[in-house]
């Protein structure tokens, strides 16, 4: 077995002493095609880039260009050792600008000693990926009784699900990250099909009528975002939604509670979710249903040109 590099075994142990929960520290890959390593004085770093086509799903995600780091430092100051990486970085995309292109790093989001110097070159806090072990006890209001109806989705339902999807994704639009492109809506009801069919998936009626949906990816489904925590097998949250008129009565905390019922049920050690750092319902609801930051993804957008 080849010896692991000093800077990330220091790198993996102040991860591990903050957050046992936060995968994915232990190692960098080789570089692959688009993608580059980097190192400096107690850091090293995997680079790659995000080409994106605008017609296809995947676009409504992030910008159209994405150039991501992926860093790892060690030595007694993980700050200037991170910005002595992000410095190497940046010099060599000094030339990059265009609209609908981007930055990003993923960080830790407890491994706190090193961020300042994201701050001071200008990245935000833009998506965190939230876990929540089995069995977390929820706190603040009561779910939502009565009027209330949880039930699993159909085919049937279908047109309401797209419909409040396609608002999910109109209202992180509003934050930076997301875009609302001219292919999303066909996007959305293409692919609504299989998600609705590989998925576990529920709708909550109000008054006879379909006002919330929430979405869960199980562990075969999710392997593609499993390396986010240490433990298996995760789930993932893939949407949640309460139509605004709904808001405040409960329904998202009563569906939550239905979904978070059958993943315990069904042995899921870990759910994971993503949501927008300036979405201002957010992180006050998911840390009252169990879930608390594990990973932070770092942003800056590129000047238009």
């Amino acid at each position: 077995m080849a010896a692991v590099h000093p800077v990330i075994a220091a790198h993996a142990a102040r991860v591990r002493a903050v957050d046992p929960l936060a995968g994915g520290q232990v190692g960098l890959p080789a570089p692959g095609p688009n993608e580059g390593a980097i190192e400096v004085a107690d850091a090293v770093g995997l680079t790659s880039v995000d080409r994106l086509d605008p017609g296809t799903m995947n676009a409504t995600w992030s910008p159209l260009v994405v150039h991501r780091l992926w860093g790892r430092v060690g030595g007694r100051d993980p700050e200037a050792a991170l910005g002595a990486l992000l410095d190497r970085w940046l010099a060599g995309l000094s030339g990059e600008r265009g609209p609908d292109k981007a930055l990003a790093v993923q960080w830790p989001s407890r491994d706190t000693a090193a961020v300042r110097a994201l701050t001071m070159r200008g990245f935000a806090p833009m998506v965190v990926t939230a876990a929540r072990p089995s069995g977390a006890v929820r706190s603040g209001l009561p779910a939502a009784v009565g009027r209330v109806r949880m039930r699993a989705a159909t085919q049937a339902d279908t047109g309401d699900v797209a419909r409040l999807y396609e608002a999910l994704v109109a209202y992180d639009a509003q934050f930076g990250w997301v875009t609302m492109r001219p292919s999303t809506r066909n996007g959305i009801a293409e692919s609504l099909g299989s998600l609705m069919h590989d998925s576990w998936c529920w709708v909550a009626e109000v008054d006879g009528v379909v006002a919330g949906i929430v979405m869960v990816e199980p562990p075969q489904r999710a392997r593609w975002v499993a390396s986010a925590v240490t433990t298996s097998p995760i789930a993932y949250l893939s949407a949640m939604y309460a139509d605004p008129a709904v808001r405040g009565q409960g329904v998202g905390a009563a569906m939550v509670a239905v979904a978070h019922a059958h993943l315990d049920a069904s042995g899921v050690a870990t759910t994971v979710l993503h949501h927008a750092v300036p979405n201002p319902l957010s992180a006050p609801f998911w840390a009252r249903q169990g879930y608390r930051p594990v990973l932070t993804q770092w942003v800056r957008h590129l000047p238009p040109g």
